[in-house]
């Protein structure tokens, strides 16, 4: 296996890989660090265990998805039928209709000073950042290190700048306890919940060739002093590519 940090030489050291002369392809999207990634499910990566997710309101709203959903599909434009299963939406309009069902302060302090009710994944990475470590504040608490995350927890990102892009970046929701990936000191394998035209590693979506709403793995790396994600693999330990990022991790309390 053969991973690339782009424009981080020091943590491509400190993850112990192998940094590629190949650049990002012009056409990569926020949510595929490379495009042409190849199909890795002949590969059978070995999935990720952890305990079962703590119940809690975002949980629970997302498990009432994964219950009833039988459609769903990548949309800029939001529309949701639970009655009937039907779920359109992308990953910042998934957050925004999770969140306002399950933490109604956070969704608001999220939508605080925007000229619309539609936020977009930076929105989330700048309202997390924007929260102190510690108390609670505006419906989030910050989670600043990765092994501290938990299950119904929100990671968002911003578009790395060596991907041409109009999109912000990505959001998505902590299913599961992170799991240190062995052999590599400060990553994790981390399952998510999120709406994406991609798949990551051992994805629901495979299965039923939907592309929305859906669950799967990605690598998270943390820095090695402060415990902060840094960077991301799209597709978990089989990611051709460990992006250096701008990333916030936060946790939707009220």
């Amino acid at each position: 296996m053969v991973w690339a940090v782009l424009r981080s030489l020091p943590l491509a050291l400190s993850l112990g890989l192998v940094v590629s002369g190949a650049a990002a392809p012009s056409t990569a999207t926020e949510q595929t660090p490379a495009s042409g990634e190849p199909s890795k499910q002949s590969l059978e990566p070995k999935a990720v265990t952890a305990p079962e997710p703590e119940e809690n309101a975002v949980m629970r709203v997302i498990r009432r998805m994964e219950s009833s959903v039988t459609y769903s599909s990548y949309s800029h434009v939001t529309r949701v039928n639970e009655r009937t299963g039907s779920y359109e939406f992308d990953c910042s309009g998934m957050a925004a209709w999770v969140l306002r069902r399950s933490a109604p302060q956070a969704h608001s302090a999220v939508l605080h000073g925007l000229r619309n009710s539609r936020p977009l994944a930076r929105n989330y990475y700048f309202r997390i950042a924007a929260t102190r470590p510690g108390k609670a504040r505006w419906g989030w608490q910050r989670v600043s290190r990765v092994e501290d995350t938990r299950p119904g927890d929100v990671i968002a990102w911003l578009k790395p700048e060596i991907l041409r892009s109009p999109y912000t970046g990505h959001v998505a929701f902590v299913t599961a306890p992170p799991d240190p990936l062995p052999g590599t000191s400060g990553a994790f394998l981390v399952r998510i919940a999120d709406a994406s035209s991609y798949q990551h590693q051992d994805d629901s979506r495979v299965a039923t060739g939907n592309t929305g709403f859906g669950f799967g793995t990605i690598l998270v790396q943390a820095d090695p002093e402060t415990g902060a994600p840094v960077a991301y693999g799209w597709f978990g330990q089989w990611s051709r590519w460990v992006l250096p990022a701008k990333m916030a991790i936060g946790r939707p309390v009220r």
